[in-house]
């Protein structure tokens, strides 16, 4: 017993000397190089859009127009502004200002009407005196635009038949995009 014990170990031994000698013939017969290098990436980060519609308030100062009421200016300083044939009235100065890092393209659009919709077929809003509907204007990031006026004009036609009517929610919405003019 103790004989067969022996050799067993003997045996096991022999094998896993062999083993080792072989592993270190494989590695000492084998030559090859490694090397490994690495860059830094800059850092990734996505650019801002950020429009803002401002507006020219009663002491001339230049605010931020969102969720304020825009009311129309009269020449007569009236608070009741009524809307007959041949008329045209103005809102306050606005301005455009990107406070973005991202240039932009943006559209001015009156939406939100309720109301007596076809008082709008003898009404014509315009900026700056120019048709506004579908144009698209640029702004440059970090830059403000010119000021400029929404004016509506009720046209010098228009019958009885738009006597009393009424629109409500009128809106100035301001839609902007990234403008692509980045160069990658």
């Amino acid at each position: 017993m103790n004989n067969t014990k022996s050799t067993k170990r003997a045996l096991l031994a022999s094998v896993l000397a062999l083993a080792v000698t072989v592993s270190m013939l494989i590695g000492s017969t084998f030559a090859w190089f490694t090397d490994n290098t690495s860059a830094k990436v800059n850092t990734i980060q996505a650019g801002t859009l950020d429009v803002m519609l401002e507006m020219k308030d009663e002491n001339g100062n230049w605010v931020d127009a969102e969720g304020k009421t825009l009311n129309w200016v009269t020449t007569d300083e009236v608070d009741n502004v009524l809307w007959e044939p041949g008329c045209t009235y103005k809102l306050p100065e606005l301005r455009v200002k990107n406070n973005g890092d991202l240039d932009l393209k943006y559209q001015i659009v009156i939406t939100g009407l309720s109301g007596d919709a076809e008082l709008l077929e003898v009404i014509t809003f315009t900026y700056n005196g120019m048709p506004n509907e579908g144009v698209y204007h640029s702004l440059e990031a970090g830059k403000t635009t010119d000021a400029f006026v929404i004016e509506g004009h009720m046209d010098e036609a228009a019958g009885n038949e738009y006597m009393g009517k009424k629109i409500e929610n009128i809106a100035i919405t301001l839609y902007a995009t990234q403008l692509n003019s980045e160069a990658d």
